[in-house]
């Protein structure tokens, strides 16, 4: 086929699996493929014979990975389990958002006899390219086998973490086909003495860190928080009746959050209320309309057009299948120059990368696309995309802190900041104002700028170096707490023109605010590139008066209600503002023997999923060196 006649082959593949994960393969007809694709039916049968033959090329990006990981040299193979499992990851990466299309791929390939060939070239392959590494056919079958079924149960259950499925079935599939010569097996932890963790810094992620090895009976550790209370940017206090946080505990997508399976793998108890999607309001031009958070807002919103709503509509379907273009630019910036969607469209997209990064519209079009696109297919697909937690973080802390009391193990140690690191033979001395320790691992959980200037002349400053000058997220906090509910027409209301919005937390949490009270919390998105402190001291002002006006548009008489009032001109949200040119800081650094974790460091989700994700890989990565 000519090189046009192919691409647009390839566009109606993309478009008919886009549906057939969306609706399954069986509900989708050709009759509705030649509607989405605008093609016509001759032209359909003169690329494919039926249907089930645009299955065929589907078994074909897996192929490829199987080749990719083929020619990966043995020189970068740290270990055997590790490799094949890394190759299982990939596979099923490359299917986790299409559960119902796998379900009717796994029954075609009984039922039709094409699909079944694909199917047998596909297991063969992958039969093949196992086989040199394990020359036992009977363990290289078991490998798929397991492979296979978990697909097979994850379809049936429509959903669920497929990935981790994959890994914990061919974590216990791997002790029986391992070798007997200890090599490859997995060794049980040294009972015979203790391990010493020290963590430094005592957030979320510190915390979440420390409560994970809190579960081995063999590690000891000590936590050392600087400040006068643990949970960081998570810290909550109570005034006059009002709980505040220093960081909005609002959950972005929480049914698909991290801290859903930290609550579970940790046995916390807490709950959780979804905010009221037809109570988020946008207001533009001084109009305000609903925001386009599910499909009946979508209809009721003025934002977008007609038009614009069904092409605003392709680009969520776009984002949840992963075909989305955005991903494969550097920025939000590059795509919307080249993209041909409506400058309100343009806008939106914009608008919605300051709201759920909390950064201005400069730092928004510095967002890489492909985060942009991993961030919202994740948002898209949750049920409950906004929540807060019922009590504010100290729920979360408040546990997190007791699990690690309690193992008896470990020691939380507020007011004693870490100011050296040394190695001392094969453990590393922690040194404070009261003590000097040493541990035999260290977990380095603090913003990524302090790690850098804590491990400032040691062996390891040229490592960190490339990360000491990340920006931070930092936005303008106005919390307002009043003595009654002076209005509540939504509870929550986003000014576009100037990127500032107001949340009435005590609408949806309760527990927040006295029986009659009303707890707001104003954010303004701030950028941070003046030439004088004067102009930026100028800037602040502005937003304040902006927030102030806001406040005064939608809840009249606040001031003359006022119980509890703070405000923060420059709070930081996120140490390591996820914008090109900043660097997240991964768990495990090559040529450091620490683990970090943190906001600013890699991890799945943003702000406080961050540090959650990031937390619970350094504990599992810590415990795996140990094994």
């Amino acid at each position: 086929m000519r090189d046009v006649t192919m691409q647009k082959r390839q566009r109606v593949i993309d478009q008919a699996l886009r549906m057939f994960a969306e609706r399954g393969y069986e509900n989708v007809s050709v009759d509705e493929i030649l509607q989405e694709a605008g093609i016509s039916k001759g032209t359909f049968y003169h690329y494919f014979e039926s249907k089930e033959d645009i299955l065929l090329d589907f078994g074909k990006s897996q192929i490829e990975i199987i080749d990719r990981w083929e020619e990966d040299s043995p020189k970068n193979i740290a270990s055997l389990e590790g490799h094949i499992q890394r190759l299982f990851m990939e596979l099923s990466d490359s299917l986790k958002e299409m559960p119902r299309l796998i379900g009717s791929m796994l029954a075609l390939a009984v039922q039709h006899e094409k699909v079944g060939e694909s199917y047998a070239g596909l297991y063969s392959r992958l039969h093949k390219a196992l086989s040199k590494w394990i020359p036992e056919e009977e363990k290289v079958d078991a490998l798929i086998t397991v492979y296979i079924g978990a697909l097979l149960q994850w379809s049936l259950e429509d959903g669920g973490d497929l990935n981790d499925m994959v890994q914990q079935r061919l974590k216990v599939l791997w002790h029986g086909i391992v070798d007997d010569d200890g090599k490859l097996r997995i060794t049980p932890i040294d009972r015979s003495r203790k391990i010493r963790v020290g963590v430094i810094g005592g957030g979320l992620a510190g915390l979440t860190a420390a409560a994970y090895l809190s579960e081995h009976p063999n590690i000891e550790g000590i936590l050392f928080e600087r400040s006068p209370q643990l949970g960081g940017r998570a810290f909550t206090y109570e005034k006059e009746g009002f709980t505040l946080n220093y960081g909005a505990h609002a959950i972005y997508g929480i049914d698909r959050h991290t801290i859903s399976t930290v609550r579970r793998e940790l046995g916390l108890s807490f709950s959780s209320k979804q905010v009221d999607k037809r109570q988020v309001i946008y207001e533009k031009n001084g109009r305000m309309t609903p925001a386009p958070l599910d499909a009946i807002n979508m209809l009721r919103t003025e934002l977008l057009g007609p038009m614009e709503k069904v092409r605003f509509v392709g680009e969520i379907v776009s984002i949840v299948t992963n075909i989305h273009k955005m991903k494969n630019y550097a920025a939000l910036g590059d795509f919307l120059a080249e993209s041909t969607v409506s400058d309100e469209i343009k806008e939106l997209w914009e608008h919605l990368v300051c709201s759920n990064f909390f950064i201005s519209p400069e730092d928004a079009r510095k967002v890489p696309g492909q985060v942009i696109c991993e961030y919202y297919q994740n948002l898209f697909l949750a049920q409950r995309p906004v929540s807060y937690i019922l009590g504010s973080w100290a729920v979360i802390t408040n546990q997190l802190s007791q699990k690690v009391e309690r193992s008896g193990r470990w020691e939380l140690s507020v007011r004693e900041a870490v100011e050296e690191v040394a190695a001392e033979g094969e453990q590393f001395r922690l040194t404070t104002k009261k003590r000097s320790e040493l541990f035999d691992y260290v977990i380095i959980a603090m913003p990524v700028q302090h790690a850098a200037k804590l491990l400032k002349g040691t062996p390891w400053e040229s490592e960190l170096a490339p990360y000491e000058n990340n920006e931070s997220t930092e936005v303008l906090v106005y919390d307002v707490g009043l003595k009654r509910v002076v209005n509540r027409p939504f509870s929550y209301i986003s000014d576009i023109d100037r990127k500032v919005f107001i949340s009435d937390i005590s609408a949806t949490d309760h527990t927040i605010a006295p029986p009659d009270g009303q707890l707001l919390q104003g954010i303004a998105y701030l950028h941070d590139n003046f030439e004088s402190d004067e102009e930026r001291k100028a800037y602040q002002e502005r937003r304040v008066a902006e927030m102030e006006q806001l406040f005064d548009r939608h809840y009249p008489g606040w001031r003359d209600e006022i119980v509890v009032k703070r405000m923060s001109k420059k709070a930081m949200v996120q140490s390591v503002k996820h914008i090109a040119g900043n660097r997240m800081l991964p768990v495990q650094l090559e040529g450091v023997p620490f683990f970090f974790c943190g906001d600013g460091c890699e991890g799945k989700g943003q702000l406080a999923e961050r540090a959650f994700s990031s937390a619970r890989e350094a504990a599992r990565l810590l415990v795996k060196s140990l094994q």
